[in-house]
């Protein structure tokens, strides 16, 4: 069979296909029939695929080249898909001797950061807020003087002191507690038990001492209602220089005392935060 034989009879089974197709297409089958002729199109364009092969060895032969070996690779029959895809759902691909393909890597995409407008600094979450530093306690003293007493065996110039746990933490401070002891005696403890009301309240101030390392305190202090029972009552201020203590139950009292304004140095660190400094006076 010469080329153009072989070319023609090529051109008669696609046509020959086509028309098959298209018949298929037309007809009103059952599943069954239409798998049968599904079947017989495909043994058909096998034929066609063999015919083509062997045009293509012809050409080679004409070219002066060996004849090139049956090939391995896929090769789609487009011939009529459409059709096919209308009838199946599907497009067929038909394998010759394709030999099985070997695992292919899957490339992953690349992770890309968002780029960060220009001008505009990188967001980065704020620092976790420092802890509260630890807080640390001083013991304060102001010795002071009797000014008046009253039920109390002792009178007027009799030493009188308070003492004081005071606490802070670089930031601000409390008054633990406090005592007062006149004339040798104690008159007031915020230690006792108290058997009735309370209205109590501190403040504090702290500036530092003469000798580096030490500060000194002022301090204001109530503690005052209606009770019985051992807890007396006081009120005190040291910027003010005066302080008194009393008792309105059995045994009843008063004493009435100065004070300081600052306490005795006290060595260590700061229990509150240093005052904010202020701007001069501007002169009219």
């Amino acid at each position: 069979m010469t080329y153009r034989d072989e070319r023609d009879a090529l051109r008669g089974r696609i046509e020959g296909l086509e028309q098959d197709l298209q018949d298929a297409r037309r007809s009103q089958q059952t599943a069954e029939e239409k798998r049968a002729r599904i079947e017989q199109i495909e043994g058909r364009m096998r034929e066609a695929e063999q015919d083509l092969q062997a045009l293509r060895s012809e050409l080679a032969a004409l070219r002066g080249a060996p004849p090139k070996k049956k090939s391995s690779l896929v090769v789609p029959v487009l011939i009529g898909s459409t059709a096919l895809l209308a009838m199946t759902g599907s497009v067929v691909l038909f394998v010759v001797d394709a030999p099985p393909r070997p695992h292919e890597p899957v490339a992953l995409p690349a992770v890309v950061n968002a780029p960060v407008p220009p001008g505009e600094p990188p967001r980065t979450d704020p620092p976790p807020a420092p802890p509260p530093a630890p807080a640390r306690q001083v013991a304060a003293r102001w010795e002071g003087k009797v000014t008046r007493a009253n039920g109390l065996p002792f009178g007027a110039g009799a030493a009188c002191v308070v003492d004081s746990t005071l606490e802070g933490n670089g930031e601000k401070g409390s008054v633990v507690d406090l005592s007062v002891t006149c004339g040798g005696r104690p008159v007031y403890r915020s230690t006792d038990e108290l058997e009735g009301m309370s209205m109590n309240g501190f403040g504090l101030g702290e500036r530092p001492g003469k000798d580096a390392g030490t500060f000194t305190y002022a301090v204001k202090y109530s503690d005052t209602g209606a009770r019985s029972g051992a807890r007396t009552q006081v009120s005190l201020d040291s910027s003010q220089g005066q302080g008194a203590v009393w008792s309105d139950v059995v045994p009843i009292f008063r004493v009435e005392f100065t004070l300081p304004t600052f306490s005795a140095p006290v060595r260590g660190e700061r229990l509150l935060a240093p005052a904010p400094a202020q701007e001069p006076a501007q002169k009219p």
